[in-house]
């Protein structure tokens, strides 16, 4: 079902405040998401994922596609893609990502699985103060 109000925030629903679209757990769909919304994913999606805001992927779901765009990633399922995010991408011990990823921040929680590269966004890393430079005479 989608669009459901679920009285059982995830962490990052009760965290953000932002409202979620749900779909449940045993949909299917085929074809690519775009939202301008944040996501929570208890089904499995075939194809590309746009999301102008966050996705959780929880256990159990999948995503398999050639991209996925958003601003974070909470990946408690599987995602078989590559994977940019503006913020941070999670995941946690019962997930697993194949894919390349793009991201501010990787958190990768000890049990998940990872295979792909990583990469830090410039932009981010350009907007880090540069570290103090301390000389000894």
């Amino acid at each position: 079902m989608l669009g459901r109000n679920n009285p059982a925030k995830t962490t990052a629903s009760a965290n953000s405040g932002a409202n979620y679209t749900y779909i449940e757990a045993g949909t299917n769909i085929k074809g690519n998401l775009e939202s301008k919304g944040s996501l929570r994913l208890d089904g499995r999606l075939e194809g590309n994922i746009n999301i102008a805001g966050n996705l959780e992927v929880s256990s159990g779901a999948s995503v398999a596609g050639d991209h996925l765009e958003v601003d974070n990633l909470i990946l408690h399922g599987e995602v078989r893609a590559n994977v940019t995010a503006k913020g941070k991408i999670t995941i946690t011990k019962s997930g697993r990502l194949f894919g390349d990823v793009k991201a501010s921040a990787l958190d990768i929680e000890n049990g998940a699985v990872f295979s792909g590269r990583s990469e830090m966004n410039a932009t981010v890393a350009h907007a880090l103060p540069a570290p103090a430079v301390t000389s000894k005479i």
